[in-house]
């Protein structure tokens, strides 16, 4: 893992959210917990592209942060 990458996890692990730079690109990584009716939980990682407010879920934040390693190459600006 990256420099990059390590700085991501360990800042969204310590704040629950990071946002960084991809090409130039504003993305947030961000921990979603909610309660629904009945009860009913969601415990997961977003991904978020901050211009469209577009986000894929990851069950695990290494599987997001291994999904970042794969599709993104130009991180920058790693921003807690």
């Amino acid at each position: 893992m990256n420099k990059q990458l390590k700085s991501i996890k360990n800042v969204a692990l310590n704040r629950t959210w990071v946002s960084f730079l991809h090409d130039n690109h504003p993305y947030s990584l961000l921990h979603w917990s909610i309660g629904g009716s009945h009860d009913v939980t969601k415990d997961v990682w977003l991904l978020q592209d901050e211009m469209t407010f577009e986000a894929q879920e990851f069950p695990t934040i290494d599987e997001a942060i291994a999904w970042i390693d794969l599709h993104m190459e130009k991180i920058s600006d790693v921003l807690g």
